[in-house]
């Protein structure tokens, strides 16, 4: 009877281990999909329009899958028509140095005949302080730029770039309840020449969070600014 008790057992467990690696193994499979569907494409297409896609720290600390619903605002981009380029970051980012590959993937799109007005690189919150940069090393007024509660963050103080250098278009947009970031209005001002700005308060309680849902509250101003911009959808 306790030899049939064991082997009753083994069998369970054996199924249950199968069970759990093979929601495992899909699990696996679909991040790997949804991974490789928003890389850098092999083949670029120079009349098609390209969006990055830079997501916050909080992205950075706790993954895709928590709060903020990372893959569901790049599919929402993506059904718009836009070739959506992005990735998971993770470990301790400065982002003067991630905007650095960036720069590298946009100029490969320009080299490729992409024109610089059919780019746009968005990005929220420490995403946007690395959007910033990128804005700061390519020195192009015909790209554009979101910068979705990048501004004035007080932790990240020292982590902004030389405003004078910044070029582009850009549309600036955050909650009027973020105690976290602000306008970006200073930061603008400061540029030399190249640059074009619109800025954008909304009207909600979500705070800092706004921008964790693909929400129409801001996804239909950012499509409006790219309809009226050099970014045509």
């Amino acid at each position: 009877m306790k030899r049939s008790i064991s082997t009753n057992n083994f069998s369970f467990l054996v199924r249950a281990t199968m069970f759990v690696l093979v929601v495992l193994s899909f699990a696996s499979i679909s991040y790997a999909k949804e991974q490789a569907f928003y890389k850098m494409p092999s083949t670029i297409d120079s009349s098609a329009q390209y969006l990055f896609f830079v997501h916050n720290y909080y992205v950075e600390r706790h993954g895709p899958d928590g709060a903020c619903k990372y893959y569901d605002i790049l599919q929402a981009f993506a059904d718009k028509g836009f070739i959506v380029i992005s990735e998971v970051r993770s470990g301790e980012i400065v982002p003067s140095e991630y905007a650095t590959k960036i720069v590298g993937q946009v100029q490969r799109l320009m080299d490729a005949g992409v024109p610089p007005e059919n780019i746009t690189i968005a990005g929220h919150s420490k995403g946007g302080v690395i959007t910033l940069w990128v804005a700061s090393r390519l020195e192009n007024p015909m790209i554009g730029f979101v910068v979705m509660a990048g501004c004035e963050i007080k932790p990240l103080a020292q982590a902004y770039p030389d405003f004078t250098k910044l070029k582009g278009d850009f549309l600036s947009i955050y909650a009027s309840s973020d105690s976290i970031a602000g306008s970006c209005k200073a930061a603008f001002s400061q540029a030399m020449q190249g640059i074009l700005s619109k800025e954008v308060e909304l009207e909600s309680d979500k705070g800092h969070s706004l921008f964790f849902q693909p929400t129409g509250i801001w996804v239909e101003p950012v499509l409006t600014w790219f309809k009226q911009s050099n970014n045509k959808v």
